[in-house]
């Protein structure tokens, strides 16, 4: 076999070159499938920027409120746990943040009156249903899809917002949600101080009877020894009646401390937060981010047009189907 032979047989086995041609040639040829398919996507971007209503936005910046006192009693460990405060509930960033959107919080603004004049509740003018039509599993989540809240890890800042159609509706569940947080806080301070205050009592009986143990001990022991060397046995009993009598005085007094400290906090109003920022008396509509979505369009319309043109072979190109077609005839 001769060489130009060798050299002919194994021409259409070699990988050619992909130029740019071969990937933006088909694009050109196939220029009105790929206005097309551009244009479905606009316009399928222009209906989801200009069908949805409009949205407002109620947002409000909060600040945490934690108890110093408390906040003393945890020391240096409670900054190595995140803020977590090791004597009790506390008032931190993401305790607020975790707190607004519990379903209890969330269950209680839901079925609030919505005040626009129709009578209906606050998650029927969410889910733009009537009632008989929503399921009790549906509400939480609904109004979970319309609040947002983050924290700034700098400040410790709550940014907690409202997105609805409805300016004024947005407005007074922020408000609400805000009101039913702070109740909540202050029900679970108290309910905590309550078990604290009756554990403690407990605590301050047993550590009574222990001083007046004590103290009937010295007591005795001061009658029946009115005189004694300083090296005598006595005096050892002596230092230990007195040591023994030291330790239930602490411990009586630190009972006592604790359980007026759960009593104050059962009977004080305990704030949760504070408003740093409110919300604006006039709310400004949500930007649709119209340009982006129209970019975003722009691509899937592109990569559709690709796909279309890959499965009909598009992309081979004049040069790669005459190798094919070498293939073929040698085969």
């Amino acid at each position: 076999m001769r060489a130009a032979d060798i050299a002919r047989a194994r021409a259409p086995h070699a990988d050619p070159e992909v130029r740019l041609e071969d990937l933006f040639g088909p694009f050109l040829r196939r220029w009105r499938l790929v206005a097309g398919a551009v244009l479905l996507a606009w316009a399928a971007a222009l209906a989801a920027i200009l069908l949805p209503p409009r949205e407002y936005k109620a947002e409000i910046v909060l600040a945490a409120v934690p108890n110093t006192k408390m906040a003393s009693l945890a020391g240096g460990l409670s900054s190595l746990l995140g803020n977590a405060q090791l004597g009790g509930v506390q008032s931190t960033p993401y305790f607020i943040t975790r707190l607004l959107m519990l379903p209890g919080v969330l269950q209680a603004v839901a079925h609030s009156p919505a005040d626009d004049g129709t009578g209906r509740a606050v998650f029927e003018s969410v889910i733009d249903r009537p009632a008989a039509e929503i399921k009790p599993q549906e509400i939480v989540p609904a109004m979970r899809d319309v609040l947002s809240a983050e924290v700034d890890k700098q400040t410790g800042l709550v940014t907690f917002g409202v997105t609805l159609p409805d300016s004024a509706l947005a407005r007074r569940i922020a408000e609400r949600v805000l009101a039913v947080g702070r109740t909540t806080f202050v029900k679970v301070v108290r309910a905590q101080a309550t078990d604290q205050r009756e554990a403690g009592q407990a605590r301050v009986d047993s550590a009574r009877r222990q001083l007046r143990q004590a103290e009937a001990a010295q007591q005795d022991f001061q009658a029946s020894h009115r005189t004694y060397a300083s090296y005598a046995a006595a005096a050892v009993v002596r230092q230990r009646l007195e040591r023994d009598l030291t330790d239930a005085q602490t411990a009586y007094n630190q009972a006592i401390t604790d359980q007026q400290s759960a009593v104050a906090r059962e009977l004080e109003e305990t704030p949760a937060v504070v408003v740093v920022d409110p919300i604006p008396a006039l709310l400004t509509p949500e930007p649709r981010q119209a340009l982006l979505k129209l970019l975003l369009a722009t691509v899937v319309g592109m990569a559709a047009a690709a796909c279309v043109m890959l499965l009909r072979g598009d992309f081979r190109g004049p040069r790669l189907q005459r190798d094919a077609e070498g293939v073929r005839s040698a085969a």
